[in-house]
Formats: C-alpha cells, sequence, structure tokens
C-alpha cells in the first residue's frame, strides 16, 4: 500500500467524477487529496491558524470571493492554485479584458456603461446581437444576450432593478464556433469544440487544425501567466477571438478523450508547493 507524505486540499463544494480523478492522481503521487467546502472557512487577518490548508487547489468558478479567499491563503503562507493574481483576473472580466489588450490578443469590441442610456448608446456602436455582462463574474448574474433595443431595454432594467446593476459590459457578440483552450502550467494540453445541447454546455474533441489557437492559448499564458484555466476562443471570419477565460473545473470530457488531465493538474500543483518551499 502507497503511503502519502503530504496533503493538498480540494477546494469543492462537493464530489464530482473530476474531484475523484484528482485523489486518485494525487494519491499515485503519494499525496492524500482532501475535499473541503470554502464556505466552511474563516480566515483571521490577524494570528495564525494552524487548520488553513498549506496546499490548495481551487475547484470552483473564480469569483471575487475565491480570488479573495486565495489572496488571504497565499498571505497565510499557504501555495494555492490558482494563485490570487490569476484568480483575480479570471474572476475580474474588465482587468482580464485590458491585460488581453495591451497584448495585442484579439478581444471583442466592448465598452464600458455607467448608466442605462450610456449602455443603449454603447450597444447601438457596437450593433446587435451584443452580449451585456457583469465586470466581475458573478454566477448569479448571467450573461445577457440581446437581439435589439426593446430586448436590451428589457434586460438593462431588469439588471438594474433586481441585481441593482448600472455598470455593464456592453460588447460585440462575436459569430462563429466556440473552442476552448485549456491550460496548465504554461502550456495548452488540450482543445475542445464547445457545443450547446438544450440550453447545456457540452465538449467534443476539437477535430480541425488546431494550430492557430494553439498559438493564440499560448500568447493569453504569457499574458495571463501559468495556472490551471480554459480560454474560451470564438473562431469569426475575421480570425479567432478571445471572448473569456475561467478556473478549469469541468474537465472528464479531456479524460475521456485520453488525456491524463488530472495527472497534469496535480503535477503542476506539487511543482508550485515545491517551488514555494524552495523559495521559502
Amino acid at each position: 500500500m502507497t503511503m502519502t507524505t503530504s496533503t493538498v486540499t480540494l477546494l469543492a463544494p462537493r464530489m464530482r467524477v473530476e474531484e475523484r480523478l484528482l485523489i486518485a492522481a494525487f494519491t499515485q503521487r503519494d499525496t492524500e487529496a482532501l475535499l473541503v467546502d470554502a464556505s466552511t472557512l474563516a480566515v483571521p487577518l490577524v494570528g495564525n491558524q494552524p487548520s488553513l490548508p498549506s496546499l490548495a487547489l481551487d475547484r470552483e468558478v473564480a469569483t471575487a470571493d475565491r480570488a479573495t479567499l486565495a489572496a488571504l491563503l497565499g498571505a497565510s503562507g499557504a501555495t494555492v492554485v490558482n494563485r490570487a493574481a490569476t484568480a483575480r483576473l479570471l474572476s475580474d472580466r474588465l482587468a482580464l479584458l485590458r491585460h488581453l489588450i495591451v497584448a495585442g490578443i484579439p478581444t471583442p469590441e466592448t465598452t464600458v456603461a455607467f448608466g442605462e442610456q450610456p449602455a443603449i448608446a454603447a450597444l447601438v456602436q457596437v450593433g446587435y446581437p451584443a452580449l451585456l455582462q457583469s465586470l466581475q463574474v458573478d454566477p448569479w448574474m448571467p450573461d445577457a444576450v440581446v437581439t435589439d433595443q426593446d430586448a436590451a431595454e428589457a434586460a438593462i432594467e431588469h439588471r438594474a432593478m433586481l441585481g441593482r446593476e448600472t455598470t455593464l459590459l456592453v460588447q460585440q457578440y462575436v459569430i462563429g464556433d466556440v473552442a476552448r483552450v485549456v491550460v496548465v502550467g504554461s502550456e495548452v494540453v488540450g482543445i475542445e469544440a464547445v457545443r450547446s445541447d438544450g440550453g447545456k454546455i457540452a465538449y467534443a474533441p476539437y477535430e480541425q487544425n488546431a494550430a492557430a489557437l494553439t498559438d493564440l492559448g499560448t500568447k493569453v499564458i504569457a499574458r495571463l501567466g501559468s495556472g490551471v484555466y480554459a480560454v474560451e476562443i470564438v473562431e469569426s471570419d475575421a480570425g479567432p477571438v478571445v471572448v473569456g477565460a475561467s478556473n478549469l473545473v469541468d474537465f472528464r470530457t479531456l479524460h475521456d478523450a485520453g488525456i491524463d488531465i488530472a495527472g497534469k493538474i496535480a503535477d503542476f500543483t506539487l511543482s508550485q508547493s515545491r517551488e514555494a518551499q524552495d523559495g521559502s
């Protein structure tokens, strides 16, 4: 029987297929993986908290709260994947866009509107269909695709009244096939086609020439840094356009396609721990 010599905390609310794959991968590397729901954690700003994890892999969608947790755990001496700086960019759409634009990476035409009338004017500028987004990732405030001014006005009013959201990203809705470029460490490790199946997102093996997507994914990595995340790219008539990036939560389809994605994530996570120990 293999004896574990270290532990890693999987920050996840429940045991999914992906968590089982990760636990098996870490076990093969003499590391015990413990499932912990982040909602059970409290991090004091002063003093030590012995029960806090020393190595953690965040398994949920990157939001402002998760980025804050990563920063606090990091300040307590823990190694977190993704690190706080990366988690912040994945949770902050505006910051992510600005980073990509500075790097010359193609992104949709986007305007930040600070009120209802500026948002309507921005929609006229970018044209329909268009996308209305929160500045930061919020699972409770989903993106809204609007096809005309009546739909836009209704969506903007709805967000303002129910979500008290008056500042919006007004973005061109890029038409084309959608691909998910998966990053582990500093490498593109897989590419999948993204499909909408009855309102649910489904992934399938990418069967075309992936050179352009791999190249664009590599440019995104150079800007965002290493980590475990997915880059969403639309293959428009004018070329591939990066429309978002997120923490990698779902990866069972990559595993089913024969990619040892759990093993790659485990190797990267443990390498980050070793680097932190060597640098301390």
